[in-house]
């Protein structure tokens, strides 16, 4: 884990906007239809989903991560896990579960929980039995719990037939109806809390590491490179840092608006070159004195362009980690 003398002091909030083209980007778990609020007509992207693009995409480059889709021997039991954590992931044999658990980054990030309780005195290392088996950090980084889109969307239906039988009875296969998500401009909105990051020790190159996830898990490197995820691209990342820890502007999330070209109906839009972002609110929060100064990251030179010129604005790097 980083030396906590690096860990993060700044309050911050995040922006990050990725879109997506015939895809689901955020499927209900109990029917695998895409998340909509059927008044507004915007979809909806939860914060399990974007945290767990970050995961996918820290574990796939070695870092070490407590809730996970790939455990050790397909276990998804938390006191397995964190049993085979603690006994095989643990070179400096510590013994207390929650020094464990901050051995994790996806706990220092998102928070995490043991579940061990008095079990964790059956555990050994050393022969010696673990200690506080109760353990809960709260994450120092949130996510909105559901993020919805930035434009009105109508869903499409999608009809295909798969090779396979669905019984050994039927002679033919069966035929599956998807809901799929046209364009959608999505906006996810976070939180960094300096206090909180003091008690999992989450490090500045942690928070590096994470929008390095964010930024390549969402946009096809790793679990999203899916058949569901397949046309994500990120569009946009940007920290607002604060000048102190006790500030806040109102209404982050609403500081970008968006603007149809040629006359065409959000639910039309199929690519950016339907509309344009506005950032005039973005621009003008960031004169605020509440704002110490607005990191960003944009591959899309008409952004880039937006932003350059202007004071506080600076560009927020994440390549080398």
């Amino acid at each position: 884990m980083e030396n906590q003398e690096s860990t993060i002091k700044e309050k911050s909030e995040i922006l990050f906007l990725y879109e997506s083209n015939y895809s689901i980007p955020n499927g209900d778990p109990f029917t695998g239809e895409q998340r909509y609020d059927e008044e507004t007509k915007n979809i909806l992207v939860s914060d399990v989903r974007i945290k767990r693009f970050i995961r996918d995409y820290l574990e796939e480059h070695g870092e070490n991560i407590y809730v996970s889709n790939k455990t050790e021997g397909g276990n998804t039991d938390a006191k397995t896990v964190l049993k085979w954590i603690a006994q095989n992931r643990n070179p400096e044999k510590k013994m207390d579960v929650g020094e464990i658990l901050k051995d994790q980054i996806d706990v220092r990030l998102f928070g995490g929980i043991s579940t061990l309780g008095d079990d964790a005195k059956k555990i050994k290392i050393d022969k010696k039995p673990l200690i506080n088996g109760h353990v809960q950090f709260t994450g120092p980084l949130q996510f909105s719990l559901l993020n919805p889109s930035l434009n009105k969307v109508n869903l499409r239906m999608h009809q295909n037939t798969s090779h396979f039988k669905s019984s050994a009875e039927k002679q033919q296969g069966s035929i599956g109806t998807t809901t799929v998500v046209p364009y959608a401009m999505m906006q996810i909105h976070g939180w960094m809390n300096p206090k909180v990051a003091k008690d999992t020790g989450l490090s500045t190159d942690d928070i590096s590491k994470m929008f390095k996830a964010l930024w390549y898990g969402t946009s096809g490197d790793g679990s999203s490179h899916s058949r569901s995820k397949i046309g994500q691209d990120s569009i946009l990342l940007l920290q607002i840092i604060y000048s102190k820890p006790n500030q806040k502007i109102y209404g982050v999330d609403k500081l970008i608006n968006i603007k149809s070209k040629n006359g065409k109906k959000e639910e039309q839009w199929r690519s950016m070159e339907d509309f344009e972002l506005d950032f005039s609110k973005l621009i003008k929060a960031s004169k605020s004195q509440k704002v110490s100064k607005i990191k960003y990251y944009t591959e899309v030179e008409d952004i880039y362009n937006a932003f350059k010129d202007f004071e506080k604005f600076e560009k927020l790097n994440f390549e080398n980690k």
